[in-house]
C-alpha cells in the first residue's frame, strides 16, 4: 500500500462546447439568436422557392440544400466551437479520530480483569498500535488525529494519508503505443469509406450531368450526389477532429506517424516507494497519556464540525469515557454534527459502574522538621458507596533507605477509626508525631478496608520526611524599609528555626533592627554568603552592588543551590531595568530573573503603568494551581477560594516570561495587557542548580486583611520551596531535585542532579544511571543527561511523564561514592477532583451521540478490533470522496483543423451552388 496527497488528479477528459453560446446568460439573448436563424433560414427557403420554381425539385432541393450548408458552417464558426480537456479531481474522504487525554482516561477499571490492569488510555494507544483498524480505515480514508482534554481547541496528533493499492507494473508507453495504432488504424477505415462515398457522389453528379433520360428522375441524381458528397466531407472533417494533431497524410497512411520499434520497459516507479520509506509514524503510547484537568468533549466536537463542514468528512470517531465536565454540553455539539450531516461514531472507554471503593488519596506531611518539634501528618481518604462505615486507619513508620523493608521494619505509631463521608468527598484523619533523630523518615497510612472493597491497590499511601538538625539561614535585602520587608522581617525574626539577616542598603551604620545579624554590606567572601540558604530581595538597587558580589550572588544560585526570591518595586527596579549596556553585573542581575524586562526605548510608558487606581485580584495559571507551595489552604478548592478574597494596586510591567520559567500568576487590570496578554505577577525557573521566584509587587501584606494566618504561610511555604535545595541533601557530593513533588497525572516531571566528583568539582561525566520506581513497584533504568547550558556545571536533567497515579521514587547513587549514598526524592501524582466526581462511562451520553447523528456506537477497544476479521467501525463508515472537474483552455490545434475544415464546407457548397446556378441559367 502507499499514501498519495489528499487532493488528486485522477484522470483527464475532453468535452466540446459552443464558447459564443455560454455567453448568452440573458433570456432576451436567446430570443434575439433564435429570432435571426429562424429570419434567415425562413428567408432564404423563401427566395429559393420563388427561383426553383421553373426548376426541377431535385435542382431546387439541391440549391437550398448548399445553401443551408453554406449558412450552417457560417452559424458553427460564429458560436465558436471548441474543444477542451477537462481535469478531475478527487479529494479523499476524510476521518477525523478524537481521542481524550484528559486525566480521567488515566483511571483503570479494578483488578478484576487483565484489561482492567491497563488504563483506558493504554488500551486506546494497545489498540491503535497492534491492530490493523488505522490501515483498514486508511484503505477507504484519509485520517486526522487530535487530541482533546481541558482545551476548547483540539491539538492535532497526525494527518495519515488514505492508501491507494499499488497496480501491476504496466509499460505505459507500450500500452499508448498500441492504442495509438489501433485508433488510427479505425481512423483510416473511416477516411476510406469518406473517399468512397465521396467518389459516389461524384459519380451521381456526373451521370446527372451527362444523362439524356427523364428529367424529373436524373434531378434527384444531383440531390442524392450533394448529399453523399457533404455527408463524407462531414464523416472525414469529424474523424480528423477526434485526433487533431494527425496530419491528413498521416491520416491516409503517406507518411509513418508511429513507430513500430518496442521500446526498452520502463524503470520501476521510485514514488511509490519513497511514499512508503516517508509514510508517517506514531507513538501513540507517547502521544496519548493523561493531561488535561478538564474534560471538553462538545468544545472539542464543535471545533472539528466546524473545520470539517462542508468538505469530504465521513464521520468523527471519539474514543472517551463520555465525561464531558465542563465547556459546551456534547448533546449540543451532536445537534450541529446532525445538521451538517456528520455521523459520530463513539467507542466508549472505561467500565459503566462506579467501583466501590475507599482509598487514601493523600498523606500529607512537610518535607523538612528539626528533632523534638511535634508536627502534624494528615491523611486524606476518599470513598464510593461506604457511605456511613468506620474503617481503621494506622500510620506507620520507620527509616528510610534501601536496605529498609517497610513492610516488616515498619512500626504502628498510632491507630484511629474514621468515618467515612458521602460519595468523592474527603475525609480527614491526622496524627502528631515528634521525632528525635535525624535522617530520613517514611511515613505510611494504612487503612483496614471493608470486604466490599474492589481495589486494594490503593489502601495506603507513604511520605517521607526529612528530620534536620540545623536551622533555616536567610538574609534578607531591601533597597528601602517597605511594609512587605518589615512584615517579613518580624515573622522570620519570631521563628526560631531560622536565622535571620538583614540588609537595608538605605540604613546607615549603627542602625538596629529586629534580626540575628545585621548588615551593611552584601557579603564578598563565599564563605559568607555560601552559608546562606535564601535570599529574599525587595526592591533592591542592584547598581550598589560590584563585580565581585554579583558574580558570587549567581554562582551562589547556579552551583550551590540557593533560592532567590525577588520583589519588584516603584523605587530601584523602574531604573536599573533600563541600564543594561555597557554594564556586564546588571545583564547577570536580569539573567537570574525569570522574565525579560522591557528596554530603554519602552521605559518611560511602563513607568507610568506602576500603579492601577484600583485594587485587582491575581488571574491563576494551571501551573500557579497546582504550586503547592502557593496554597494558602490545604485543599484546592479552599485555596482557591482565600486568594479570591485578596487583590492589589501595584505590577511592575515586564515583557514576557524566559522559556523555561513557570508563570504562577498575571496581574488582571485590563489597562496594563499587552497584545492581549495580562503581565506576569508571580513567575519562577531553575537557575543551574538553584531556584529563582520572582513577584511583580510587593503587596502580599494585604493578604493579612484576608486572614493574618495567610501571609505567614505565603513566606514561609515559599522560602521553603525555594530553598530547599540546600536544605534537603543528601550527601556533600549531590543534590537532587524536581521541579513538583506533587503534580497531577500526566503532568511532565523535570528532574535535576547536581553532582560533584571526590574532589568536589563538578562532574563531567555525560550522564549517570538512576533508578525511577513507579506507582506499581516496577523498577525502571534512566539516565540523566548532562545538561549543556554554561551555568550548570555539574548539573544533570531528565524528564519524564507521570503516566500514573500514586509515587514516584527516584533514586539516584553518587558515581564513584559509597555504597550508602544514595540521592532519592520522591513526586507524588494525583487526579483532579473534577475528573473522579464521575469516572464511570457515560453511555447515556455516548448513545445520544451516535444516534442523534446517525452514527455507530462501540464499547470498549475489542468492539472496532476483532481478531482476524475487518472492523465493524471501518465498515460503518461509508467513503465521501468529493470529485470536481476543473475545465482547461481550448485547443488550439482543434480550433486551427475546425476552421479549415469549414472553409473547405463554406467554400464547396457556395462553389458548387455556383455552378449549378449557371448550369441552370440562374441569377
Amino acid at each position: 500500500m502507499t499514501p498519495f496527497a489528499p487532493i488528486i488528479a485522477d484522470v483527464d477528459r475532453t468535452y466540446h462546447d459552443f464558447a459564443r453560446l455560454a455567453r448568452m446568460t440573458e433570456w432576451w439573448h436567446w430570443m434575439t439568436f433564435v429570432l435571426i436563424c429562424g429570419t434567415v433560414i425562413v428567408y432564404v427557403a423563401w427566395i429559393y422557392a420563388r427561383d426553383g420554381v421553373e426548376l426541377r425539385r431535385g435542382v431546387a432541393a439541391s440549391l437550398l440544400l448548399l445553401r443551408i450548408l453554406a449558412f450552417g458552417a457560417i452559424l458553427i464558426t460564429f458560436l465558436g466551437l471548441e474543444k477542451r480537456g477537462e481535469t478531475q479531481i478527487t479529494k479523499p474522504s476524510r476521518v477525523v479520530v478524537l481521542i481524550d487525554t484528559s486525566q480521567s482516561m488515566g483511571i483503570h477499571n479494578g483488578p478484576t480483569t487483565a484489561i482492567a490492569k491497563t488504563s483506558r488510555l493504554e488500551q486506546v494507544a494497545a489498540g491503535l498500535t497492534q491492530n490493523k483498524f488505522i490501515s483498514e480505515l486508511r484503505q477507504k480514508h484519509h485520517i486526522v488525529a487530535y487530541r482533546f482534554d481541558q482545551s476548547s481547541t483540539p491539538v492535532q496528533l497526525a494527518s495519515l494519508p488514505k492508501f491507494r493499492a499499488v497496480e501491476e507494473p504496466v509499460d505505459a508507453a507500450r500500452f499508448q503505443r498500441e492504442e495509438n495504432i489501433r485508433s488510427l488504424s479505425m481512423m483510416r477505415r473511416w477516411i476510406f469509406v469518406a473517399t468512397a462515398v465521396f467518389a459516389t457522389g461524384i459519380m451521381l453528379l456526373g451521370v446527372y450531368t451527362f444523362s439524356k433520360s427523364v428529367p424529373q428522375i436524373t434531378s434527384w441524381l444531383l440531390f442524392a450526389g450533394v448529399c453523399l458528397m457533404f455527408t463524407s466531407l462531414i464523416g472525414a472533417a469529424v474523424t480528423h477532429l477526434a485526433h487533431p494533431d494527425l496530419r491528413l497524410s498521416e491520416l491516409i497512411g503517406a507518411q509513418q506517424s508511429i513507430k513500430s520499434e518496442v521500446s526498452e520497459p520502463m524503470p520501476p516507479d521510485e514514488d511509490n516507494a519513497s511514499e512508503e520509506k516517508t509514510a508517517p509514524t506514531l507513538d501513540w503510547v507517547q502521544d496519548l497519556r493523561p493531561q488535561g484537568t478538564e474534560t471538553r468533549l462538545g468544545d472539542a466536537l464543535r471545533f472539528v464540525i466546524e473545520k470539517e463542514r462542508g468538505g469530504a468528512i465521513a464521520g468523527i470517531v471519539v474514543f472517551t469515557d463520555g465525561n464531558s465536565n465542563t465547556g459546551l454540553k456534547p448533546e449540543a455539539a451532536a445537534a450541529l454534527a446532525k445538521e451538517v450531516s456528520i455521523p459520530l461514531f463513539p467507542v466508549g472507554l472505561g467500565s459503566d459502574q462506579r467501583l466501590i471503593n475507599v482509598k487514601v488519596a493523600d498523606l500529607q506531611a512537610p518535607e523538612r522538621v528539626f528533632p523534638g518539634d511535634a508536627f502534624n501528618i494528615t491523611g486524606l481518604i476518599q470513598a464510593y458507596g461506604l457511605e456511613g462505615r468506620t474503617v481503621k486507619a494506622g500510620l506507620y513508620g520507620a527509616p528510610d533507605g534501601k536496605d529498609i523493608n517497610f513492610q516488616d521494619d515498619a512500626e504502628l505509631i498510632e491507630e484511629q477509626r474514621v468515618r467515612l463521608t458521602r460519595d468523592h468527598k474527603l475525609a480527614s484523619v491526622k496524627f502528631e508525631v515528634t521525632p528525635h533523630e535525624t535522617g530520613r523518615r517514611a511515613f505510611e497510612l494504612r487503612i483496614a478496608a471493608p470486604r466490599r472493597d474492589q481495589n486494594a491497590a490503593d489502601n495506603r499511601k507513604r511520605s517521607v520526611v526529612r528530620i534536620v538538625e540545623r536551622n533555616n539561614r536567610i538574609l534578607l535585602l531591601a533597597g528601602g524599609p517597605t511594609r512587605e520587608y518589615r512584615f517579613v522581617r518580624n515573622l522570620l525574626y519570631r521563628d526560631q528555626r531560622t536565622t535571620l539577616h538583614v540588609l537595608l542598603q538605605s540604613a546607615f551604620p549603627g542602625l538596629s533592627q529586629e534580626a540575628d545579624e545585621v548588615l551593611f554590606e552584601f557579603p564578598s567572601l563565599g564563605d559568607e554568603l555560601f552559608e546562606y540558604d535564601a535570599v529574599v530581595a525587595f526592591d533592591p538597587d542592584w547598581t550598589m552592588f560590584n563585580h565581585h558580589q554579583v558574580e558570587l550572588l549567581e554562582r551562589w544560585v547556579a552551583e550551590k543551590a540557593g533560592g532567590l526570591i525577588v520583589v519588584a518595586g516603584p523605587v530601584h527596579t523602574p531604573f536599573w531595568t533600563v541600564m543594561d549596556r555597557g554594564n556586564p553585573r546588571l545583564r547577570t542581575i536580569k539573567a537570574l530573573y525569570p522574565v525579560v524586562f522591557y528596554g530603554e526605548s519602552g521605559a518611560a510608558f511602563h513607568l507610568g503603568r506602576m500603579r492601577s487606581d484600583q485594587a485587582w485580584p491575581l488571574e491563576f495559571t494551571p501551573d500557579g494551581e497546582a504550586a503547592e507551595f502557593l496554597w494558602l489552604d490545604d485543599t484546592a478548592k479552599s485555596n482557591r477560594m482565600a486568594w479570591a478574597g485578596y487583590s492589589g494596586y501595584a505590577c511592575f510591567t515586564s515583557k514576557t516570561a524566559k522559556p523555561g520559567a513557570h508563570v504562577y500568576a498575571r496581574f488582571s487590570d485590563p489597562e496594563m495587557a499587552t497584545a492581549g496578554e495580562s503581565p506576569v505577577y508571580l513567575a519562577g525557573h531553575f537557575y543551574g542548580a538553584g531556584r529563582v521566584f520572582y513577584m511583580a509587587s510587593g503587596e502580599m501584606w494585604r493578604l493579612r486583611t484576608v486572614d493574618e494566618s495567610y501571609f505567614e504561610k505565603f513566606y514561609t511555604t515559599l522560602i521553603r520551596h525555594v530553598s530547599q535545595g540546600r536544605l534537603l541533601r543528601d550527601s556533600s557530593r549531590g543534590l537532587l531535585m524536581v521541579d513538583k513533588d506533587r503534580c497531577l497525572l500526566g503532568d511532565a516531571v523535570t528532574v535535576r542532579a547536581v553532582l560533584s566528583d571526590s574532589q568536589h568539582r563538578p562532574l563531567e561525566k555525560p550522564y549517570v544511571p538512576a533508578v525511577l520506581i513507579t506507582p506499581r513497584g516496577a523498577r525502571q533504568n534512566i539516565m540523566l543527561q548532562k545538561a549543556k547550558d554554561a551555568t550548570s556545571k555539574g548539573m544533570y536533567v531528565l524528564q519524564f511523564a507521570a503516566a500514573l497515579e500514586g509515587d514516584y521514587r527516584i533514586e539516584l547513587p553518587i558515581p564513584n561514592g559509597n555504597a550508602d549514598e544514595l540521592l532519592v526524592r520522591e513526586v507524588r501524582v494525583r487526579l483532579p477532583d473534577l475528573e473522579v466526581e464521575n469516572p464511570q462511562r457515560n453511555d447515556a451520553v455516548l448513545k445520544h451521540l451516535a444516534q442523534t447523528t446517525g452514527g455507530v456506537y462501540f464499547v470498549g477497544i475489542d468492539a472496532i478490533t476483532p481478531p482476524n476479521q475487518l472492523s465493524p467501525l471501518v465498515g460503518a463508515i461509508a467513503s465521501q470522496d468529493q470529485v470536481t472537474y476543473i475545465p482547461g483552455t481550448p485547443d488550439k490545434r482543434f480550433d486551427e483543423v475546425l476552421m479549415s475544415w469549414l472553409l473547405v464546407m463554406i467554400c464547396s457548397a457556395l462553389s458548387l451552388e455556383w455552378l449549378l446556378r449557371r448550369l441552370h441559367k440562374l441569377a
